[in-house]
């Protein structure tokens, strides 16, 4: 049967009705499989023109690393991105990126490009399915998978410590407001994984504000920002800027971000921020996939986006 684009393995399984691990066992002759089920996959990668991954003839690697991003709009997956591609360059490796638009049907396809590619690694940023069969998938995919950002389960992660950084900017901004601190993070309106670093920002936000007598104010809508508080948190920067659309450019409310981009430096609004490293995450990312010793907390320090 002609195919106008690549058959994936994951497809593969679909048509003979296995899981991904019993057609990765069958195409590169690992471990226990029936002989019957292993014939039919192969007969099947034939007549659909499956194409095994690509190699390196050297060393048995292809070179490349696939990271999956939700998008490149918030400038904070801009600055991430650029950090793979000059770390990887280091270790004379190219990166390829796809994008999931918060959506977990396409970061999964995403994830399945790669392995059928034959990337020597991959890089997640979850859009937040943490299932027990979303896990053993990527883990029967027998290659480097680690996840930034949001975490899933038995899977290793790079990353700060969310709801530690929360927790101390919050209580910064609490020192230096007069009044009420709210808080804003339009992504809570949607269903979210226990582990899911939003709602780790979150929770260090109420335990800052509950220690230091205050009221707890969430909002996921500007218009319910109120103009009389004090302080205003995002939980990110990009979020920051949409409460600046209803707050105003000029307002005298302290405000508060995480991630310190550059979006916020070039409309002149000073804010407290979180700043970590974008070029260790992927550097520790990578020194997984390599096989090395790596460190999956990355320090964050809170600062000025001004200074």
């Amino acid at each position: 049967m002609r195919r106008f684009s690549p058959l994936t393995t994951s497809q593969l399984a679909r048509i003979c009705g296995v899981s991904q691990g019993t057609v990765d066992r069958a195409l590169h002759d690992r471990g226990e499989i029936n002989p019957k089920t292993k014939e039919r996959i192969l007969a099947v990668a034939k007549e659909y023109g499956y194409t095994p991954q690509m190699k390196n003839a050297e060393n048995g690697r292809s070179m490349l690393i696939g990271v999956v991003l939700f998008d490149l709009y918030n400038s904070f997956f801009s600055k991430l991105a650029m950090s793979f591609v000059e770390k990887a360059k280091d270790v004379g490796y190219s990166v390829i990126f796809r994008f999931s638009n918060k959506n977990a049907e396409d970061e999964r396809s995403a994830v399945d490009y790669f392995n059928y590619i034959g990337a020597d690694g991959i890089v997640v940023f979850p859009v937040g399915c943490d299932s027990e069969e979303y896990s053993e998938y990527l883990l029967s995919l027998n290659r480097p998978i680690l996840t930034v950002g949001n975490r899933l389960k038995k899977l290793p992660f790079v990353g700060t410590d969310d709801e530690a950084a929360m927790y101390d900017l919050t209580v910064r901004m609490i020192k230096e407001c007069s009044g009420d601190t709210a808080y804003f993070s339009p992504i809570l309106k949607a269903p979210l994984n226990s582990q899911n670093a939003q709602l780790l920002r979150l929770a260090g936000y109420r335990k800052a504000v509950k220690e230091h007598g205050k009221r707890e104010l969430v909002f996921t809508d500007t218009a319910d920002i109120p103009s009389d508080i004090s302080g205003l948190i995002s939980s990110t920067d990009h979020y920051l800027l949409r409460a600046l659309g209803r707050l105003g450019s000029s307002t005298d409310v302290k405000l508060a971000g995480f991630d310190n981009t550059e979006s916020l430096k070039r409309i002149g609004v000073s804010a407290l921020t979180v700043e970590y490293s974008t070029d260790s995450i992927a550097e520790e990312c990578i020194k997984y996939i390599l096989g090395r010793r790596f460190t999956d907390k990355i320090p964050y320090f809170i600062t000025r986006n001004s200074e």
